[in-house]
């Protein structure tokens, strides 16, 4: 069973790898390339299946080719910063390489929860505060997310394998405050501004198709008692993520990294809810047609 499922993610990747290879070969950047085409293009589509794979493993997408396809096309349809990924330079390359950051990281967060990697410690520090500081979208709310779960572990946290991670998004979230710390402290201080940024950002939110969308299928299930189950399964299934959803929610008011930041923030965090709901009921779905 596992081979053929090896056998489904080799052909779906490959679909992917290809077709995006293919179509930045056949369709000229308006500005040029910043290195040569072969290099920007191969550069380009590896990231975008890495970021595809990494995303459909979360999501647990992975287990189909039609899975896959969809999790690309998701991905090209609701991801904060898509519109830079196949323009072919720099700003492309940065785009993808942080969006790669995320689902790894939390990936890696959930599998060595309960594991011992002492001599790993270092690294996986540095990885805690490299995904949080290149990352301003997600910095604050996935703080917050792991002080909250550091908070109701604490008995046994630093017992956990997964502690220097939210140590290092910790270090990485302070240095990102820090460096715009006059722009914080006036918009924290100042009710005027917060109250002003607060409308700004929910007009901004309700013109994003990612975010009406998850307002809207969790407004729907919620008024469901089925649905309500559906929405507690969820949650508890992909508990870090659901955290990050509501605290980037929640500290828009704030936005000490700046609002497109928060609105980032809140997008990506809606559009891997909207995925995970959709997985949910595809599965449930192609389960009663077996």
């Amino acid at each position: 069973m596992k081979d053929n499922t090896y056998g489904l993610q080799f052909i779906g990747y490959g679909i992917i790898f290809f077709g995006v290879w293919l179509g930045l070969a056949a369709y000229a950047p308006v500005g040029g390339y910043v290195w040569d085409p072969w290099v920007i293009n191969i550069c380009t589509t590896i990231l975008f299946t890495l970021f595809v794979c990494l995303t459909a493993r979360l999501a647990r997408t992975d287990q189909t080719v039609a899975g896959i396809i969809a999790t690309a096309a998701f991905i090209i349809f609701f991801c904060p910063g898509e519109e830079v990924f196949f323009e072919r330079d720099l700003n492309a390359l940065g785009e993808l390489s942080s969006q790669c950051i995320v689902p790894f990281f939390i990936g890696q967060y959930t599998r060595v929860s309960q594991k011992d990697f002492h001599r790993w410690y270092l690294l996986m520090l540095l990885m805690g505060v490299f995904c949080s500081y290149t990352h301003n979208g997600i910095t604050i709310p996935l703080c917050c997310a792991f002080v909250w779960l550091a908070f109701q572990r604490r008995e046994r946290f630093f017992r956990q394998a997964c502690w220097p991670m939210v140590v290092g998004v910790i270090i990485g979230t302070g240095l990102s405050i820090w460096q715009m710390r006059h722009d914080s402290l006036n918009l924290a201080t100042d009710l005027e501004v917060m109250t002003s940024v607060t409308n700004i950002a929910l007009k901004t939110l309700w013109e994003t198709k990612v975010f009406v969308l998850s307002i809207a299928i969790t407004a729907y299930l919620a008024s469901r008692k089925e649905g309500r189950r559906v929405l507690k399964y969820i949650a508890r299934r992909h508990y870090v993520l659901a955290l990050c959803g509501i605290f980037a929610l929640l500290t828009v008011p704030f936005a000490p990294l700046g609002i497109d930041n928060a609105i980032t923030g809140v997008c990506f965090f809606s559009m891997f809810w909207v995925l995970f709901l959709f997985q949910y009921h595809a599965q449930k779905y192609f389960n009663r047609k077996i």
